[in-house]
């Protein structure tokens, strides 16, 4: 890593830390201002499948149907805002940003609504669908390296040539307070819809990336509420955590890991934002990619909502610890819905596997008529739907006379599958399962 983009990365743009009733002036007035003027209210609804899942009552903030799909475009009107104020006015700024996802449609999103210009800058192999996303809103694309960190290193190059304006994704003041918006705005929100008291909020649960979105709800809900945050991060990029046990702001020591969770996949957590949680944040929770998938899929099937895997974190954690919310007042957040549709799909067949609703089946058949006969008999007996079968003579280790069946089956969960293997096992089949 360059010292320049060391430099950027460790910076802190901004205020010190203040004492968060001082900020809710600010944090009122970024609102009003600046974010609610360019976009509406994301939605607040009750969760009837997570609130029965707990024995909590249990609401969905909507970030995933702000504009661009997520909740980044908060923090980059606020930035963006105070830059052009800076400045009197004048709209004839630059600024730019980094990213492959939902910074660069948020910063491109704020820069054409607030009149300037936007330089955003990607690695090549960043998502055709996001890049054109970026693109339709005005902004200029810069395709840079093979990774993130090289794009970064290509912007700060620029914001120093061009004198531009280089927007952290997380780790700046007025990014913060921006995104605190989201918090403040879901506390207004609950006590229209549930008729409590304003701040009668038990958590406040978010996704953990670089710690914007969490070191500004932290900030609410500390000067507004009795209530508290919870962090989620994927549990190969748990900077966050392993900061707040180390009492010091510390990167990831893994090597990098692919996730469905690419949203959150920061390896360093912001100073700022570190500063920020390590007062306010109650506690930080991991999750794995299988959690997320279930919750992915979870909030397609009971909520008809989509949630890309970050955004998706929060609902995780709750499935992952539903006891941890039993009685709470809780308000997870969707974060972001920008999921390619491709990955989506996959999501859909890995959610189905990782829930119980399908089964992949090797089992040994008797190669004589009514072999085959006799197996889909006893797996019709048990309700198992057969969604594929493969007949395998040629490749088969099994005995001669004998042969190999790979099923796929439909099931109504795990205990259902256990069901089927366990007569399958009686009926001598011999299943081995397959992953």
């Amino acid at each position: 890593m360059s010292p320049e983009l060391l430099k950027f990365l460790n910076f802190v743009e901004g205020k010190p830390f203040e004492n968060p009733k001082e900020l809710m002036d600010e944090i009122r007035d970024a609102y009003a201002a600046v974010v609610s003027q360019y976009m509406q209210r994301s939605p607040l609804r009750r969760s009837v499948w997570l609130s029965e899942l707990t024995g909590g009552d249990i609401w969905l903030k909507l970030e995933s149907l702000n504009p661009n799909g997520s909740f980044k475009v908060r923090g980059a009107l606020y930035a963006i805002s105070n830059i052009i104020k800076k400045h009197k006015g004048n709209k004839k700024v630059k600024v730019c940003a980094a990213s492959a996802g939902n910074h660069a449609q948020g910063v491109a999103f704020a820069a054409k609504h607030l009149g300037c210009e936007a330089h955003i800058f990607l690695p090549k192999n960043a998502p055709l669908v996001k890049r054109d996303a970026t693109e339709k809103l005005g902004a200029k694309i810069y395709l840079h390296g093979e990774n993130l960190e090289q794009a970064f290193e290509a912007a700060v190059t620029f914001a120093k040539k061009e004198n531009a304006y280089l927007i952290h994704p997380y780790n700046n003041y007025d990014i913060i307070i921006g995104q605190a918006s989201c918090a403040y705005e879901a506390l207004i929100q609950l006590a229209e819809f549930s008729k409590k008291p304003y701040g009668e909020l038990d958590y406040f649960v978010c996704s953990v990336g670089g710690g914007g979105l969490a070191a500004g709800a932290a900030l609410v809900l500390k000067a507004e509420s009795k209530g508290n945050v919870i962090g989620v991060e994927q549990e190969y990029y748990d900077s966050a955590l392993k900061s707040f046990q180390n009492k010091s702001q510390t990167a990831i020591n893994k090597p990098p890991h692919k996730t469905i969770a690419d949203g959150i996949a920061v390896s360093l957590i912001g100073n700022l934002n570190y500063n920020y949680m390590t007062r306010y944040v109650e506690n930080l929770s991991l999750v794995t990619d299988d959690s997320i998938v279930k919750a992915i899929l979870g909030l397609f099937e009971q909520e008809r909502l989509v949630a890309e895997g970050a955004g998706a974190a929060a609902v995780a954690d709750i499935l992952k610890r539903p006891d941890y919310y039993e009685g709470k007042t809780v308000v997870a957040c969707v974060s972001g819905g920008n999921i390619d549709p491709q990955l989506m799909s996959r999501v859909i067949t890995r959610g189905l596997n990782v829930t119980g609703r399908v089964l992949r089946v090797t089992v040994c058949v008797s190669d004589r008529p009514g072999g085959l006969k006799s197996l889909l008999e006893c797996v019709a007996a048990l309700e198992g739907n057969v969604l594929d079968l493969i007949h395998d003579r040629t490749y088969s280790e099994v005995s001669v006379g004998d042969v190999d069946v790979e099923l796929s089956l439909e099931t109504r969960n795990s205990e259902h599958q256990y069901s089927l293997l366990e007569k399958l096992e009686e009926a001598g089949f011999k299943p081995r399962m397959r992953h």
